[in-house]
């Protein structure tokens, strides 16, 4: 939906006196915490359900619909989908020993004997919109709005974003709220040098906030009339940035009556935005940056039949457009297309619809998987693609043909498997969401330790807090049961 400009000038005077007035103080009987990372501690897993600093996890503790949220969303009155830590001993949970009380019966508190877990945050962020990032002291979160518009409808469909001290002391900043519901709006962080941006578009908005080393939150209005714009991705802190993601690609529809749209790039550094493409008849849609290329489709008016080719274009020779997309069958038939990783530059997954293939620049298509695998992509990490089907995540080799593909939630665990942002996949970590009595919360399977247990990968555990209707028992095996009634 295009919102009117007198629309988003409300908006913003209602953002300007919400800035203002919503300061939250870190109060609700919350101490700050005596314990936490090193402040040079890689930070891995930006962007998910759950990153990690150190050896501390930062993790969404459950799952809550948009539409159940209501008017509970204020700080302090969350738990089950709030951000909480927990502290890893050699890559595990550890949990505490168990205690009885005086009729012999097992203690069951609400952390299920989990050492060393605190909540971080008490309000919503574990929901459609899930994103969490850390950096520097901060951790950064989006949650759904729980303010009223005039009519008394709580505008929970509506997305804001915050930072809190990852030792929970001072206040929780609110650094943007949109002016578009939560479906019309992407977003991404990454850091360049010592400043951290964030880049949203908010419906035709295209927004960049960014905060120096000096802690100063600075928000630019880019664009109001973007159609999309690229979305950098850096889930590590040691990842290096490319020069190419110095600057935020959009677009905009031509003026006069003119067709076509134009490209343009934003430079982060000296706020300025250059054209880059600007032809008659030609439309341009970014699909993103990966390494150091912009890909996207073009179509022209002369050949309106080819709909969807693909290019990309190098940081530094955005005159030689390079065509990925030249495939031995119909143009018309690419019905999805996904990025691969960096280090398979030029190269897409697409599918027909039928068949979901991979192919090389100058090389020809593959086919991957007999079905169309792209409908619910999760990730793509390295030369290994994340989706979802048959109700779980799965994970396959796209670069070779033939290759079988894995589940990747244990068979015990039953995934909360609905919508792609429901998993997280960080390296050799998978973490999703699984339903006991009432509500669902975090768990995570690490394919790269051994269960001490079992002597088998993965190394599987809940991670969370458990409200008192959900408060489940640990039987002598040491599997989860739920509490008889």
């Amino acid at each position: 939906m295009t919102i009117s400009k007198s629309i988003k000038m409300t908006a913003l005077c209602l953002l300007m006196l919400l800035v203002v007035v919503f300061g939250f103080a870190a109060c609700g009987g919350l101490t700050r915490l005596t314990d936490g990372p090193n402040a040079n501690d890689v930070v891995t897993g930006n962007g998910g359900l759950a990153v990690q600093k150190g050896d501390y996890l930062y993790f969404t503790n459950g799952y809550i619909n948009t539409a159940d949220v209501g008017t509970t969303n204020e700080y302090g009155n969350v738990d089950v989908s709030a951000i909480y830590r927990v502290k890893l001993t050699d890559g595990r949970v550890i949990e505490k020993n168990i205690e009885y009380n005086d009729d012999g019966d097992k203690k069951v508190d609400k952390t299920q004997a989990l050492n060393d877990i605190e909540i971080i945050v008490p309000k919503v962020a574990g929901f459609e919109y899930s994103d969490l990032y850390i950096f520097g002291d901060y951790i950064y979160f989006a949650t759904p709005n729980h303010l009223k518009d005039r009519e008394q409808n709580v505008l929970s469909t509506h997305l804001n974003y915050y930072r809190a001290r990852l030792d929970r002391s001072g206040n929780i900043e609110q650094l943007y709220s949109t002016l578009a519901e939560n479906t019309a709006v992407t977003m991404t962080m990454y850091q360049v040098g010592d400043t951290v941006y964030q880049v949203i578009l908010d419906d035709s908005t295209l927004v960049v906030v960014s905060i120096g080393a000096d802690n100063r939150i600075v928000t630019t209005t880019v664009s109001e009339e973007a159609n999309d714009a690229s979305m950098p991705k850096y889930s590590n802190s040691n990842d290096t940035v490319y020069a190419i993601d110095n600057k935020i690609y959009y677009t905009e529809n031509m003026q006069d009556n003119k067709t076509g749209t134009i490209l343009k790039a934003y430079d982060l550094a000296t706020k300025e935005s250059t054209v880059i493409y600007n032809n008659e008849g030609e439309t341009y849609e970014i699909i993103g940056t990966r390494g150091n290329y912009l890909y996207f489709t073009l179509t022209t008016a002369a050949n309106p039949g080819h709909t969807a080719r693909i290019y990309a274009a190098s940081n530094d020779n955005f005159s030689n457009k390079i065509e990925i997309s030249a495939i031995p069958v119909s143009e018309n038939d690419i019905t999805a297309y996904s990025l691969v990783s960096p280090e398979n530059a030029l190269s897409i997954i697409y599918t027909d619809g039928t068949n979901t293939y991979f192919k090389r620049f100058n090389e020809g298509a593959i086919v991957i998987a007999n079905s169309n695998i792209l409908a619910n992509v999760v990730e793509v990490q390295g030369d290994t693609i994340y989706y979802i089907a048959n109700s779980t995540l799965n994970s396959l080799v796209y670069t070779s043909a033939g290759k079988t593909a894995n589940t990747m939630v244990p068979s015990s665990d039953t995934p909360k498997a609905d919508i792609a942002k429901n998993f997280d996949v960080d390296g050799s970590k998978v973490f999703y969401f699984v339903q006991y009595a009432n509500n669902y919360y975090m768990h995570y399977a690490d394919y790269s330790i051994v269960d001490l247990d079992t002597n088998e990968t993965p190394y599987s555990h809940f991670i969370g807090s458990l409200i008192e209707d959900d408060y489940l028992n640990v039987d002598e095996d040491g599997n989860l049961v739920e509490e008889s009634a």
